[in-house]
């Protein structure tokens, strides 16, 4: 599956950015920011909605699409796995129509127990990254209101 030019011009566009402030010399990449960011901003409005439209490189209702596409050509890559997640607050109301546009079993729900909620989210970490990453490295709160998290592991041989 190709992935469109406009695609990884803003991916690539997120990451020049990134690159050009970092001042430690690191290698990343945004690509797994940009893949919870961009169904984010379908759900914005506002400022929030033109800041997430900025960091994206694309607009909201495009980037929504652009990254259901990124994500099944990652996903469809040898030896590339890919995640992301969304958890909110049982009291954090989600438009219906944002929630359903997000990819199949993205969404969780906090439960407002930090305890309970890191070993949820602990668990999931376990799961996406094969073992590789055996915690969530956040601190939760009874106020923690949403996460977003994405995982990239890319296994080669060496």
């Amino acid at each position: 599956m190709a992935v469109a030019a406009t695609t990884l011009r803003a991916v690539n566009g997120l990451t020049a950015r990134w690159a050009a402030a970092s001042k430690d010399g690191n290698v990343f990449s945004a690509a797994g920011v940009w893949l919870l960011l961009a169904p984010v901003a379908g759900g914005a409005e506002g400022a929030a909605r033109v800041e997430l439209e900025e960091s994206l490189w694309l607009p909201a209702g495009q980037a929504r699409d652009a990254a259901r596409e990124l994500l099944a050509a990652m996903g469809a890559m040898r030896g590339l796995d890919t995640a992301v997640r969304l958890w909110t607050k049982r009291t954090l109301q989600l438009k219906e129509q944002w929630e359903a546009s997000l990819p199949a079993d993205a969404h969780g729900v906090l439960t407002g127990d930090p305890r309970t909620d890191h070993r949820a989210l602990d668990a999931w970490t376990v799961k996406r990254t094969g073992g590789l990453i055996d915690l969530m490295p956040l601190t939760l709160t009874e106020d923690t209101q949403m996460v977003l998290a994405s995982a990239l592991t890319l296994r080669t041989q060496g």
